[in-house]
Formats: C-alpha cells, structure tokens, sequence
C-alpha cells in the first residue's frame, strides 16, 4: 500500500520543519573533534603568518627601509606612547586594589618573604603582562584589523601588489614589530606602577615601614624569570599583531565582514594569549 504524501498545511509545515539538534554521544564527539582540528589549524595558521611576515626582513628590503621603519615608529608611538594613559590609569587602579589587599593580608598569613614573592611573582611577573595586554587588544588590535580590512575591501592590497610593492614588508612586519615592542614597554610600565604605587599606597595607609619594600622587591626578581617575563610579552605581542593582520586581510567583499573579522581578531587574541600564559605558567619554573 503506497505511503500517503503530506499535503495543504501539513506539506507546508513538513517542508519548513527545522531539524531537530543531535545530542548523541557520536555527534558530540564528532563536534569536539571538528572544533578541536580548527583551533589546531588556525594556531598553524597565525604561527606560519608570523614566520612568513618575518622571512626576508632584513637588509634594505625590510626592516631597515626607511618607509617600513618609519612605518614601525609610527605603531610604537600608536600603540605604546598613546596607550600610556590608559595604563597609567589600569596601573595605579590595581596598585590600589590588588596589591595595597595582597600586602594587608599577607602580613597576617605569611612573613615579608611570603609577601615579596607575592608582589613579584602575582603582580609584576603575571598581572602585568596579561593587563597590558588586553589594553592593546583592545586598542591596537582591534584598530589594525580594521585599517587592514577596510584596505582589503577597496582593493587597495591587490593594487599596491601589482605596483611591485611587498605588502607583508610595508603594511604586516611594522604592525608586529611595532605591537610587539609596545607590549613589553607597557607590561613593565605597568608592573613598575603597580608594585610600587601599591607599596606607596600601603605605606600612606598603613604604616610607613612598607616603604622598604621598594628597595627589597627589586634584589628578589629571579634573573630566569625576568628572562621568561620579556619572552612571554614578546609573544604575546607577536600574536596580537599577527591575528590583527590575519582577521583584517581575510576581509574580502562585504562591509560586514570588518566588524565580523574585527570581532574575531579580537576574540581569539585574548583566548590565545591566555592558553599561552597558563602554558608558560604550568612549563616555566
């Protein structure tokens, strides 16, 4: 007996009938492992981005031309030298509140050794790299990816191309330098206000004796990890810019996808950096 076929309204709601979600084991799974390849692909993406906007920089080609290392100056002072009130303000905001509550309560739960580790290790060594550089996310990155992909929409990429000019020497290498140098600047402007405006604020609270922890914190900075501490800002840097650039030059045919790619950018910068930090935390003594 032939199967009867739906018709009138039943055919119209058998047609526009969303499929309804799988949440099988087997689907789950599968999704995990799809999103999981992606994420993969899209770190090989942004590392072999940073290789490629690095080969063949040196000599007058690169770097040392006078156009891409004004253009590097220009990115420093966006990113470093405009961004510093903005630090100034983070900075002192968390000397009051993070590290003026740390110093309290380490002087009940612990010893000055305790509290100097605290101070150099949780503040200066962590707190700062990943504060500045969520200021330059939210400043430079985002900025890059929209300068970029507004250039990629009105074609002005593929123009300068055709007029022999390298776009990865004049427009993508400057970006990273300039970004990556700012971030380290920043991070130690901002360790520096945050450790010792928190240390002044204590003293002017609490007691003056605090005061002599702006000449003690200083000597029990491990050399190692001030060594990881530069790494860590270098690449943090690195990868700000490269995803900047990435997102911006991904820009193709539609005005919407700026704010799109910008979003993005923006996104997977701060969920890169932070995998990277707690990496670095979890390896590096």
């Amino acid at each position: 007996m032939p199967i009867s076929q739906p018709t009138g309204r039943d055919s119209f709601y058998h047609c526009h009938m969303p499929d309804q979600p799988d949440f099988s084991a087997n689907a789950i799974v599968g999704s995990l492992g799809r999103r999981s390849i992606q994420s993969a692909l899209y770190v090989v993406d942004i590392v072999v981005f940073i290789l490629h906007a690095f080969r063949g920089s040196g000599g007058r080609r690169g770097l040392f031309n006078k156009a891409t290392y004004q253009a590097a100056i220009a990115q420093i002072i966006f990113t470093g030298i405009d961004a510093l009130p903005a630090i100034t303000l983070l900075g002192l905001a968390v000397g009051a509140a993070v590290t003026t509550q740390l110093i309290r309560v380490m002087q009940v739960v612990g010893n000055q050794n305790d509290l100097i580790n605290v101070l150099t290790q949780v503040v200066a060594l962590e707190l700062a790299p990943l504060f500045s550089a969520i200021i330059v996310i939210g400043r430079s990155g985002s900025a890059v990816t929209v300068d970029l992909g507004n250039m990629s929409l009105h074609r002005e990429v593929d123009g300068l191309a055709l007029l022999g000019i390298n776009v990865q020497d004049f427009f993508i290498t400057p970006r990273l330098v300039g970004i990556t140098v700012s971030q380290l600047i920043l991070a130690v402007y901002f360790a520096v206000l945050a450790v010792v405006g928190g240390v002044c604020f204590s003293a002017l609270l609490l007691s003056f004796s605090y005061f002599r922890f702006l000449v003690e914190i200083p000597l029990a900075f491990d050399p190692l990890a001030l060594i990881g501490f530069v790494l860590k800002n270098l690449m943090f840097g690195l990868i700000i810019g490269a995803t900047a650039c990435y997102h911006g030059l991904r820009v193709s045919v539609s005005p919407t996808e700026v704010p799109q790619e910008t979003q993005r950018a923006i996104v997977n910068s701060m969920v890169l950096i932070f995998l990277l930090d707690g990496l670095m935390a979890v390896t590096l003594p």
